[in-house]
């Protein structure tokens, strides 16, 4: 989430949001996953989904507004919560396919490198 942030203010970009350090967290997240013999995907699509929280804060207002309008469109004001609800659930797993790619690759360096940690015995 930092490496997201720091790129998108960096940027200066105020209308569109990019997920290359999502992509980054992710190939992190699965190199180390796999050095470490854990879940790669479990560990790259956390690393997507948090590395996405930057850019869900970032669309949160224009998320609320749409689910208002759809709600006043429908006259049933409280399906502006519940619609709230999906579309950023919706927005949080979209952030989580690049983190997932990013994995991937991660495990892939990793292996390629042949940095995997051997496991550590029981005594």
């Amino acid at each position: 989430m930092p490496l997201t942030l720091a790129a998108y203010w960096s940027s200066g970009a105020s209308d569109s949001f990019s997920f290359n350090m999502v992509v980054v967290g992710g190939v992190v997240a699965g190199f180390l996953a796999r050095r470490y013999s854990a879940d790669v995907s479990a560990a790259s699509l956390r690393a997507g989904v948090i590395g996405g929280l930057a850019g869900y804060v970032w669309m949160a207002p224009g998320i609320l507004a749409t689910a208002e309008s759809f709600a006043e469109a429908w006259s049933f004001a409280p399906a502006t919560g519940l619609l709230f609800a999906v579309f950023s659930a919706v927005v949080l797993c979209i952030a989580a396919i690049p983190g997932l790619i990013g994995g991937v690759v991660g495990a892939w360096i990793c292996g390629v490198l042949g940095r995997e940690s051997p496991p550590t015995a029981s005594a």
